[in-house]
């Protein structure tokens, strides 16, 4: 298949950028949509449009017409529910029906695996895993990410839509070398909770290809992850030539986990399902990903690690 003209929501976020670098990279013509503004400049060319305003404007359906996708990231990471409701589920279901009245046949979402329950201490999760059942008991982001799913579908049903969606792992790389699955940290000090188990970690590379090459791959519900995922010592090992952090104080999950319960009024590694989803020990499968959108083969983690570092550095 040829050279698409694709909208990419979100595009001056980490993920955005990363995913509009590989469409111009791979010949595509792009749209890139950022709600604030593209504040750090970019590319220019026949290829490249730059938009901007709000996904629940009237004028999207006019943004969007004679894309051949839409690649949806924007969304917020830190907010209150009601911030998150309007941001991230309502603007998602304004985007599918604007996307309908387009014509547009193809939506590729920017999802998460924070959508999924903790199961089991050493299980795996799957694409077939059961999604949090406790969403009340998670952060907004978890809540609001289940419901994004939950709407887009139900509006590309209505529309007949093509939805992709990539729940994609904690996303990592230059200048973001860090996720909330570690454990809290203070200055040079990280508290380190648990050590067994893989992070379910997803390089920003790897994001960008899997959300351009989901374009063209059948449509599907995938998670993305890095072929080699680190426990949280090994991750820490490699991260340590950078000098932090500094102090790293072990403490058991399940030290956590007798102190943890099911009161929405805790505080987050204090309510269970927040501290089981992020620190205890379990596998994650991204094989289907791998399969579903052809992705290429990575390079082993710490050599990953030690390139970002670098890049990071000469920033």
């Amino acid at each position: 298949m040829g050279a698409l003209k694709l909208c990419i929501t979100g595009a001056g976020s980490y993920v955005g950028r990363a995913a509009a670098d590989y469409a111009m990279r791979a010949g595509h013509q792009v749209v890139l949509h950022s709600r604030y503004g593209h504040r750090n400049g970019g590319s220019n060319g026949p290829d490249v449009t730059y938009v901007e305003g709000a996904l629940h404007s009237p004028d999207l359906a006019g943004m969007l017409a004679g894309s051949s996708a839409v690649i949806h990231v924007a969304g917020r990471m830190a907010g209150t529910d009601a911030e998150f409701q309007q941001d991230v589920v309502e603007d998602s279901a304004a985007l599918m029906r604007a996307a309908a009245e387009a014509g547009v046949s193809r939506v590729v979402l920017a999802g998460s695996v924070s959508v999924y329950g903790a199961g089991e201490p050493g299980g795996v999760i799957t694409e077939d895993s059961p999604l949090e059942p406790r969403p009340d008991l998670r952060d907004a982001y978890t809540r609001a990410k289940l419901m994004q799913e939950e709407c887009m579908q139900a509006e590309a049903a209505r529309a007949g839509i093509d939805l992709s969606i990539l729940r994609l792992g904690a996303i990592w790389g230059p200048g973001r070398l860090w996720s909330a699955h570690f454990g809290p940290a203070k200055g040079a000090v990280l508290i380190r909770i648990g050590r067994d188990g893989q992070v379910p970690l997803c390089e920003i590379d790897r994001a960008g290809e899997a959300l351009i090459s989901a374009v063209t791959a059948p449509s599907c519900t995938v998670n993305v992850l890095d072929d080699d995922l680190p426990d949280r010592v090994r991750f820490l090992n490699a991260l340590s030539v950078s000098g932090w952090p500094r102090v790293i104080l072990p403490v058991h999950w399940r030290f956590l986990d007798c102190l943890a319960g099911d009161n929405p009024n805790r505080p987050g590694l204090l309510r269970r399902p927040v501290l089981r989803a992020r620190m205890m020990p379990m596998g994650w499968d991204g094989h289907r990903a791998v399969a579903a959108l052809g992705l290429a083969p990575q390079h082993e983690f710490e050599a990953l690690m030690a390139a970002n570092l670098i890049e990071g550095a000469n920033a």
